[in-house]
């Protein structure tokens, strides 16, 4: 516990903005706006492509893109709390943002994307 105590102090203490924290992101959060940017190329914005078969529906590239980026986001909203500072947008318009930013940052990663979509919101 002490130490626990200690690390946040020597955070906070340091000024160490939550961006600048090194953690693991799992998922396709990890993968780059430019693999992101060719999956959505595939159906305009808040839409995929399913199709039926013997296994279950196949769905394509940017469907789990989407359901990462919902994923996301409603956990940021539990953690928020206050239904006043939640997130309250389609996934259109949410994947339309996510299209645009990482089209000027195909460097960065889907979770740098929505890091800053949910600063901006």
């Amino acid at each position: 516990m002490r130490r626990v105590v200690l690390a946040l102090t020597l955070l906070f203490a340091t000024g160490v903005r939550a961006e600048e924290m090194a953690f693991y992101v799992i998922g396709v959060g990890a993968d780059s706006c430019e693999k992101f940017i060719v999956a959505a190329e595939e159906q305009p914005p808040g839409t995929y492509k399913a199709i039926g078969s013997a296994d279950g529906p196949y769905v394509n590239s940017i469907s789990k893109y989407q359901q990462w980026m919902m994923g996301y986001v409603s956990a940021v909203n539990a953690a928020r709390g206050d239904e006043g500072m939640q997130i309250k947008l389609d996934l259109t318009e949410m994947d339309s943002w996510m299209r645009n930013w990482c089209s000027r940052n195909q460097r960065r990663t889907v979770f740098h994307a929505l890091q800053a979509f949910v600063k901006s919101h």
